[in-house]
């Protein structure tokens, strides 16, 4: 049997499509292996910890950009130090989850550690446990600037309508003159405690479900690799009409060998 003479650049056609096929298949595989083992950690956050785990690469942190201030101011409440770095609180070298930044004060009171931000005043122990936060809804005045006791041992605050007391339960709050207070102030930070806090800081900066989120979009490398993951997507695509046509070309060719076969037998 001849054959025809059509086939031939049709076959030079087909042995090119499949070359192409595996080279795009072998270039997208590592965006297949990323893809899968990210998508997979993904949908396990919770049990891998991810939301909980922080990244402590200097290289990563520096690349996301994640910097404690250089200068550091504290209040000191009791024994302990209260200090805010950006938009975190710490109690020494501990997170206060519950507290907001920026602070404004910070008092010790009977057994209490009173924390104040403009909004808030939170309730602590002397051990640093949160026991409640009080807002406008609890009657706060609102705009808290500074907090301080006074000579008779009455909380007093500075807000942004003037001076107000208030009373040993912290349920009542009244405008007042001016009073004789000592006021909590904003001291610098010790230089060792500085450098603890930086530290901390960075090192809770950055949870590793944000850097597998990155890494699966592609947003880890920026504008460029968002359009990394676009062309893989693009070389996926390829890949699947590439393989769907071969296949397509592969099935027409064996059926027409076929029906070669059944005429060279029916002649023969």
């Amino acid at each position: 049997m001849t054959r025809h003479p059509k086939s031939r650049p049709r076959a030079k056609l087909l042995r090119s499509l499949y070359i192409w096929h595996r080279y795009i298949g072998l270039s997208a595989a590592l965006f297949v292996i990323v893809l899968s083992v990210t998508g997979l950690a993904l949908n396990h956050t919770e049990s891998l910890q991810m939301d909980s785990t922080h990244v402590q690469s200097e290289l990563l942190l520096d690349w996301y950009g994640i910097h404690a201030p250089d200068y550091l101011g504290s209040y000191s409440a009791g024994p302990a130090l209260f200090t805010a770095v950006n938009e975190r609180v710490f109690r020494d070298s501990e997170i206060l989850d519950d507290v907001p930044a920026p602070l404004v004060g910070a008092i010790a009171y009977q057994d209490l550690i009173i924390v104040a931000s403009p909004e808030q005043l939170t309730l602590l122990t002397r051990d640093g446990e949160r026991i409640e936060s009080l807002g406008s809804a609890a009657g706060v005045p609102a705009g808290i600037k500074a907090i301080g006791i006074t000579t008779d041992g009455a909380i007093a605050i500075k807000a942004a309508h003037g001076v107000y007391l208030t009373d040993e339960n912290l349920l009542e709050w009244s405008e007042t003159d001016t009073p004789e207070a000592t006021w909590s102030m904003e001291s610098d930070t010790p230089p060792e405690r500085v450098q603890d806090l930086q530290a901390s800081y960075r090192g809770n900066g950055l949870p590793l479900e944000r850097v597998v989120l990155d890494l699966h979009s592609g947003r880890l490398l920026g504008n460029a690799g968002v359009l990394l993951v676009d062309a893989a997507a693009i070389l996926f695509l390829l890949l699947a009409i590439s393989g769907i046509w071969l296949w397509s070309r592969r099935r027409a060719s064996a059926r027409a060998h076929r029906h070669d076969r059944e005429q060279h037998d029916v002649t023969s």
